[in-house]
């Protein structure tokens, strides 16, 4: 990459010289911009925010880097663009093209025009590659009307790919058998059709609605008395877990014994109360998320940890998981500034 000075500032220079440091300091900001949103994506494609130390990329930005979530989403979407478009991102790091430039092509570009628009963007000034991006995304209809070959109704459906692992494939296969249970899907709807009603209903749910008074539903779990290996029960066979997985669920969960009644970890009295505490909240630092959410020891019941409320904390599943993949201890700084405060 290039590298740019920053100008001091000095006032009561001369006009030319004004401009020529005001234009240096804007060269500089955008260079600072595109490096950074480079290092950015290099987190995102690495996963690094786990190493880290926080659970997700959105974390990582807003508490780690403190960026509001308007800026977090702002980056996330040229992140996005760098890795969907790689021979923009090569032109980029290299410094062929300018980032706003690079901005302009991502609005338009895909994976099989990406090179023609970089090429274009080399060539073409700012303000009128702006106006040919522009053209580009203009509908159809709105184009002068010339004889052209007619177009396909509609392209192909486009396949989405999710990976899951044990725990959340049978959690999605019970959400889903419970929605149709329910009379919640539509006759004749697919997985796509209830996992779009169910972001819809997630956007669209009022702020401070009254939380559910258990889990929305529960998943089996099966593990060895001996080995303590385990695995989570779904339509397609069971899955092996994690040991931070299974020591997640122990700390939250309803144990099954042959021949003895089942036993909740936590007293269901005692897991309402905590949760009310937490205003039904994931009280990790920066979360917030009021779905899946469950209840975990702040110090771990192997060390000597209670099941009274003052020991334990309401975290979402992903926070949960992570805490206990990192060792099952929150960090003094994470306990003070999370909901478990109140206690003192």
């Amino acid at each position: 990459m290039t590298s740019f000075t920053l100008p001091d500032f000095t006032a009561g220079l001369p006009a030319d010289q004004v401009d020529a440091s005001l234009r240096q300091a804007l060269a500089a900001c955008d260079r600072a911009q595109e490096c950074a949103v480079l290092w950015f994506a290099e987190v995102q494609r690495r996963g690094l925010h786990r190493a880290l130390g926080h659970a997700s990329l959105q974390l990582y930005a807003t508490v780690g880097l403190g960026f509001t979530d308007n800026r977090y989403w702002l980056f996330k979407r040229l992140a996005d663009d760098l890795e969907r478009l790689p021979v923009l991102r090569e032109a980029v790091a290299s410094g062929e093209i300018g980032w706003t430039k690079a901005r302009q092509v991502a609005r338009v570009a895909t994976v099989e025009t990406q090179a023609a628009w970089v090429a274009k963007a080399v060539t073409t000034g700012r303000r009128e590659l702006e106006l040919q991006v522009r053209q580009a995304r203009r509908p159809v209809a709105q184009l002068p009307l010339v004889e052209a070959p007619s177009l396909p109704v509609a392209d192909p459906p486009v396949t989405i790919s999710l990976r899951a692992d044990g725990v959340q494939l049978a959690r999605f296969e019970a959400l889903v058998e419970k929605a149709h249970k329910l009379g919640l899907a539509p006759n004749g709807a697919d997985r796509m059709d209830l996992m779009l009603a169910a972001l819809e209903s997630f956007v669209e749910s009022p702020v401070g609605a009254k939380a559910p008074r258990g889990a929305a539903v529960q998943i089996v779990v099966q593990q060895c008395p001996d080995c303590a290996a385990a695995t989570a029960v779904t339509n397609s066979g069971e899955r092996r877990l994690a040991p931070a997985q299974v020591e997640a669920l122990a700390c939250d969960a309803r144990v099954s014994r042959a021949g003895k009644p089942n036993r909740a970890t936590i007293k269901p009295s005692v897991r309402a109360a905590v949760l009310a505490r937490d205003r039904h909240r994931c009280a990790a630092p920066g979360c917030r998320s009021t779905h899946f959410l469950e209840v975990h020891h702040v110090k771990p019941r192997q060390q000597g940890g209670s099941n009274r409320a003052e020991n334990l904390i309401t975290l979402c599943s992903r926070c949960h998981g992570f805490v206990h993949e990192r060792g099952g201890a929150l960090a003094p700084a994470q306990v003070e500034g999370a909901a478990i405060a109140g206690l003192k």
